[in-house]
């Protein structure tokens, strides 16, 4: 299915391009869907294309030889997936997995140099906004290590729970992945001991519990209050 020049508009990576220079990379995107469970790309793919999130939510993960996986990031409506992969051809660093029902907007990495390369000013607005990205990225690291532990911990387990939750009595949710607590300290940007620490005071506030070495989310407006504390 194609895609309208109106969608590219509204994402940061093309926006502010001339009409004529998205009616040309609208003409080679298209619209795909996959299925809960379903993989977009696993580590070591080529880097084809970027793909943009227009409904769903995708986990972006690191398999492991053992069949386990390394959790990096849950990504959802919005967010663009390997937009590095229009111009640079490495293997994907990552494997990225549907968590829902998705649809997604590709743009084939060879039509976009093609048009590019008769339109030297995609190029230019491309290194622009990918410029700009590292620097609100390293803002953006700073922002999170200044944020309390306890508010950063509460965002990754109310994206955990957008993406694996399963609803359960007296609005509980249960995360159905396990997830260890080296995991939530790496997307943290914590140590594991006061990942720990701080669960267990989650656990017994009761905004949290354990059931079957699944994490619960007891009280969701509490947790979600954590961020803002």
């Amino acid at each position: 299915m194609a895609v309208d020049s109106s969608a590219l508009e509204r994402l940061t990576l093309f926006s502010g391009l001339e009409q004529a220079a998205l009616d040309r990379l609208a003409r080679y995107a298209r619209q795909i869907s996959l299925d809960k469970g379903e993989q977009l790309f696993n580590l070591g793919d080529p880097s084809d294309g970027c793909y943009t999130i227009l409904d769903g939510v995708f986990k972006i993960s690191i398999p492991l030889s053992d069949g386990k996986e390394t959790l990096l990031n849950i990504m959802g409506a919005g967010d663009v997936i390997g937009e590095i992969g229009l111009i640079d051809t490495q293997p994907r660093s990552a494997a990225a997995t549907a968590l829902k029902s998705s649809e997604l907007a590709f743009l084939p990495a060879r039509d976009f140099k093609h048009v590019a390369n008769a339109n030297p000013e995609i190029y230019l607005h491309m290194l622009q906004i990918l410029s700009a990205r590292v620097r609100t990225s390293t803002e953006a690291a700073m922002t999170q290590t200044a944020l309390p532990l306890h508010g950063r911990l509460a965002r990754v387990f109310l994206r955990l729970a957008e993406g694996f939750g399963e609803d359960l009595e007296g609005g509980r949710i249960l995360i159905r992945h396990k997830c260890t607590q080296e995991d939530l300290a790496r997307m943290t940007g914590s140590a594991r001991e006061n990942i720990n620490r701080q669960i267990k005071g989650w656990v017994e506030e009761g905004y949290l519990s354990r059931i079957s070495g699944y994490y619960c989310i007891e009280n969701e407006d509490k947790l979600s209050d954590c961020i803002d504390l």
